[in-house]
Order: structure tokens, then C-alpha cells, then sequence
């Protein structure tokens, strides 16, 4: 006869124990008074332009009972023409059926939503509820969001190397009916002109561009109090400020005669890159009354262009609130750099300037910076030094700027006559931005660029960024802004 050592049969009585507990039933609870409880009893989605998905948006249905519950149906109620589109426990569908919940467990439920086109140009409202159906119990948790028709600019082409891009019709004027929504890379044609009237409201997908031709032109004319707005297309509330969702406005080398004024650019990779001004004495753009911040790499990039700015504020840029490199010409007037990128470790500065890179082989290649003035502006941030002069004049290339009646923080040594004008320059003064945390760059009281600009060089810009007078309370200040 075999006998079981005594430690056998403890662990096999234990073993049988365990799966004799495991194989009972799980009990449910079938009373018809069953009921879940919702995490919240709407899911609403902000703006969501047709034929863009949203993001998701999840709710939780929790079983407070200590029995489980079989949900017998959880459906969307359009079923599967709803434009909304549910995931259960990791499935995707429109109807669910039989779904245990133990008992004082939850279930995630994620919905998204796509709007089909329709002729109608203000948002629209869209509606649907998911159903769930506990012991013939039935309950609803609704779902809304509001649709946008836009206008939809989609590649039409694709390069050799897989860049897909589009070209707009000649001479298109946009006015503010409804958005214009760009994807890829959607260029003005040379010889034509792209104009945005005020109120124009311009999304670009990710990692989408709007590119000026040779010859072509790009005129931004916004107004104030109704600027014209571009940005990126994800419209919910988290992605407000978030930098990098989309390319770059790009004024590409021999674009001509381009103008951006009473615009609001927020949240890409590059605010405005303008390339070489080739032959023209003319400046590549002339930027004013517009506001630029939340890129991720820069708000402003000239490569060996003319730029001519006033009434600017450009901020929070992950490294340059303004490159102006490889030379050129660069005129400022009234404008705020103010760099405070809160997102990671900055260690470049708000502004750098410079005439020379270097090629594929690593040799320095110069070029003239023929000029380079900030006149009347503020240069800040929360580096120690926060512009950067970067000069290669071996061979004699020129390398000239000028600051004068500029708020500037810096290390570098601002004694030069040359280069800036020392007794009423600001060197490393208090600031005193209203509120920058939260954008607000207007100057508080006790801030040192109050009535330090110059009134001369002011009267072309006789309204700031907020369209008031800079001579209501006696000299202009530096900046952008007036304080008041």
C-alpha cells in the first residue's frame, strides 16, 4: 500500500483547498434596483474641427454593490452612424454585450468623436448617449461636442522623399466665415499672394507648414481686436499652451514683399522662419502688432533675410526667442523678448545674433550682418544673459548692431559706443512684467522701461500692442507696451 509522506498530503489538501475556493461561482446580483455609478454623467469635448478625430475623452461606471452585476448592453444610442466612437476594456465597437463588473470594481469607457462635413459654417452642436443595460435596468451617460466646418487644405502631391504638399490657388483671399485647417506642406504659389483678412482663423495639422514661394507673398491683415489667429488644430482645453503641434510659417528665400500684422502665432515649432532676401532692398517681411509664443524652437528665425518688426511680444520659446543668424538685416522697434520657457533646462538666450555657420565639412561659412538694431525694446528672461552677439568677421564681413533705449539683460559688456547706447540703456534693470506667468507683459508700476524709449524713434509707432496712445502719459516706454 502507498503512503503519502505527511508533508505531501499537506500540500495536496492545500492544492485542493485552493482550487475547490477558485471553481465556486462568482456570485451576481440580479436585482432589478441594480445600478451603476457614473464618474460623470456628461463627457463633453471642446471644438472638433469635421473630419479631424478628437482626442479621447473616459469615464468611469463603478459597481458599488459587494456582488457582481452583468451589464447585459452598453451601445452607443446612434449606433453605428454615431459620430462618436466608444472603447470598452480595450475594444473598440459601437455595442457591448455582457460585461462583469465585480463587485466594487469599475470599468473604463473612452469615446472619441469625428464630425462629417455639413454646409453649415457656425458650430455646430452633436449629441449622442451611451446606454448601459444593467438587470433591465437602463441607463444613460451623455456625450457632446461641438463641430467646426472648415476649409480643408490636403496634399495633393508628394516629393521623391515622401514630403507630401499643396499649392494654394493664386491670389486666395481668406476672410473669417470659417477655419482653414492645413495639413502637410501647403505652399503660395510664385508669382501669387495668399491674403488673410481680419478675424481669419488658420489651424495646421502636425507637423504641417505654410510656405511662401519665389516671388510669392504672404499678407497677414489682421486688426486689432480681431486678429488674425494661427495655430494648431487640437482644440482642447490641454493643449491650449503646449508648444510643437505644428511646422513653421516659412517665407522661403526670394519670397517677396511679405507682411504679417495684428496676428496671434502660438504654439509650433517655429513661429515665422524667413530665408534670404536675395535681390530686393525691400525687407523678406514686415512683422507688426503681432504676438508669437509657445514654440519649440523659436519664435522668430531669420537665415541671412531683412526683417523689420515693431509692436512684437515673443515668448516662452524652448531656446531663441528670436535667431537672426547667417547675417542680414534686422530692424526692431518697440518689441518684447521676453523669454520664460517654464517647460524643461533653457541655457540658450532670448535673442542671439550672428554671420556665419558652419557647412556639412564643419568650415566656417560667413556672411555680412549689415545691421542689426533694437530700438525702444525689451530683451528678458529668466537667464542671466539673454543676448548674444556671435561674431565670425574673419575676411571682413561686417558684424553691426545697435541697442539703444532697450531694457537688456545680459553678462556681455555694454560699454561700446559702437554697439549700444550706454547712458540711457538698461542694463539688467527691473522688468517688472505684470503678470508674465500667466502672459500678461504688460509693465507694472516701478518697472525701469517706463518712459525710457526714445520719442523720435517712437512716432511711427505712435499705438502699442494694446492700440494705445505710447504719449498719453508723457515719453513712450520700452516694449511692446505702454503701462498705464
Amino acid at each position: 500500500m502507498l503512503r503519502f509522506p505527511a508533508f505531501l498530503l499537506l500540500v495536496f489538501l492545500l492544492c485542493a483547498g485552493f482550487f475547490s475556493s477558485s471553481c465556486r461561482k462568482d456570485p451576481l446580483d440580479e436585482d432589478s434596483d441594480a445600478q451603476l455609478v457614473f464618474s460623470r454623467d456628461t463627457v463633453r469635448f471642446d471644438t472638433v474641427f469635421t473630419t479631424v478625430g478628437s482626442t479621447y475623452r473616459r469615464f468611469k461606471a463603478y459597481n458599488f454593490s459587494s456582488k457582481s452585476v452583468m451589464v447585459s448592453s452598453i451601445r452607443l444610442a446612434g449606433g453605428a452612424n454615431s459620430q462618436f466612437r466608444l472603447n470598452v476594456d480595450g475594444v473598440p465597437g459601437t455595442d457591448f454585450t455582457d460585461i462583469k463588473i465585480r463587485g466594487g470594481d469599475s470599468l473604463w469607457i473612452f469615446a472619441e468623436v469625428t464630425v462629417d462635413p455639413t454646409s453649415q459654417n457656425s458650430p455646430m452642436l452633436i449629441t449622442d448617449s451611451v446606454i448601459f443595460v444593467t438587470n433591465g435596468n437602463i441607463q444613460r451617460v451623455l456625450l457632446e461636442a461641438v463641430g467646426q466646418n472648415v476649409y480643408l487644405h490636403y496634399p495633393t502631391f508628394v516629393t521623391t522623399s515622401g514630403v507630401a504638399y499643396s499649392y494654394f490657388n493664386c491670389n486666395e483671399v481668406w476672410t473669417n466665415d470659417k477655419p482653414h485647417l492645413i495639413f502637410g506642406l501647403a505652399i503660395i504659389p510664385s508669382n501669387c499672394t495668399l491674403t488673410m483678412q481680419p478675424g481669419t482663423r488658420v489651424h495646421l495639422h502636425n507637423g504641417g507648414v505654410l510656405a511662401a514661394d519665389s516671388n510669392a507673398t504672404l499678407i497677414v491683415n489682421g486688426a486689432h481686436g480681431s486678429e488674425v489667429t494661427i495655430q494648431g488644430d487640437r482644440l482642447e482645453q490641454e493643449y491650449s499652451e503646449e508648444p510643437g503641434q505644428w511646422g513653421y510659417i516659412w517665407l522661403s528665400a526670394n519670397s517677396v514683399n511679405n507682411s504679417i500684422n495684428w496676428a496671434i502665432i502660438r504654439n509650433g515649432t517655429i513661429g515665422i522662419l524667413s530665408d534670404s532676401v536675395g535681390s530686393s532692398a525691400n525687407p523678406t517681411v514686415n512683422i507688426a502688432n503681432t504676438k508669437i509664443r509657445n514654440m519649440s524652437l523659436a519664435g522668430i528665425f531669420g537665415r541671412d533675410t531683412y526683417i523689420r518688426g515693431n509692436n512684437l511680444l515673443v515668448t516662452n520659446c524652448a531656446q531663441y526667442a528670436a535667431a537672426l543668424a547667417y547675417g542680414g538685416k534686422y530692424s526692431f522697434t518697440h518689441c518684447t523678448f521676453a523669454n520664460y520657457w517654464n517647460i524643461d533646462n533653457r541655457t540658450t538666450p532670448a535673442v542671439i545674433i550672428n554671420n556665419w555657420y558652419e557647412d556639412a565639412d564643419g568650415n566656417p561659412v560667413r556672411r555680412n550682418l549689415d545691421s542689426a538694431n533694437f530700438r525702444n525694446c525689451i530683451i528678458h528672461g529668466d537667464l542671466d544673459n539673454e543676448f548674444e552677439p556671435d561674431s565670425n568677421t574673419t575676411g571682413g564681413y561686417n558684424f553691426r548692431y545697435y541697442v539703444t533705449n532697450t531694457l537688456l539683460k545680459t553678462t556681455i559688456n555694454a560699454s561700446d559706443p559702437v554697439h549700444f547706447n550706454v547712458p540711457t540703456n538698461g542694463i539688467n534693470q527691473l522688468v517688472a512684467f505684470t503678470d508674465f506667468a500667466n502672459h500678461d507683459f504688460t509693465l507694472a508700476p516701478g518697472s525701469w522701461a517706463r518712459n525710457k524709449g526714445d520719442a523720435i524713434l517712437a512716432l511711427p509707432y505712435l499705438n502699442d500692442l494694446n492700440n494705445l496712445s505710447r504719449f498719453a502719459s508723457g515719453a513712450p516706454d520700452a516694449g511692446a507696451y505702454e503701462g498705464q
